[in-house]
């Protein structure tokens, strides 16, 4: 009951915090990119731009190559909150890539960043997202989004936090694969 609470406290600060910044995209470079203005918005974005890149992997599908940063990897009480951003690097779609399922962990009609997980690699765990008391997600919501070349959209994801004398992760994020050795701040 308790942690059905935490949870639901967790969410409604998450939507709380989902505000956009109306600055632009910044080129690519090793500091983390600002938020930009996607054609749709994902479910709680962060509200700062985070400081640096913990870890970064290229990813393709389709005629779209894409970056993944990670962000932030933030513990908190029995949570870790992630934060990542995809970039678009390179498109020959004329609307944008079309992010849909790619982060789901099945294709469905609406779609989040469930199929993300943190694999505990000290204690051989794997850490699915956090559900809500209605069995959704905590995570971002993935809706009708486009990113075109060079755009870059923020998604966030909760998770149990594995015990505290583990100081690092790896996040595996689907269509792009392992980012190893990510540190939990």
């Amino acid at each position: 009951m308790r942690l059905t609470k935490v949870i639901t406290l967790v969410t409604v600060a998450a939507l709380a915090a989902g505000c956009q910044s109306d600055r632009p995209s910044a080129p690519a470079s090793r500091e983390a990119p600002p938020q930009s203005q996607p054609v749709a918005q994902t479910t709680a974005p962060p509200t700062v731009a985070p400081d640096k890149v913990l870890a970064s992997r290229e990813g393709t599908l389709s005629d779209t190559t894409f970056r993944i940063d990670v962000v932030q990897l933030i513990r908190r009480d029995r949570f870790v909150n992630l934060t990542f951003t995809a970039t678009v690097t390179k498109t020959s779609e004329v609307l944008g890539w079309q992010v849909h399922n790619a982060f789901s962990a099945v294709a469905k009609a609406n779609p989040t960043v469930d199929g993300v997980f943190l694999v505990d690699v000290k204690n051989a765990k794997k850490h699915l997202v956090a559900l809500d008391s209605e069995g959704g997600c905590v995570c971002s919501r993935i809706e009708s989004l486009f990113l075109k070349q060079d755009q870059t959209a923020v998604f966030s994801a909760t998770f149990a936090a594995p015990p505290a004398d583990v100081g690092s992760v790896d996040v595996h994020i689907p269509n792009v694969g392992t980012l190893a050795n990510v540190a939990i701040g």
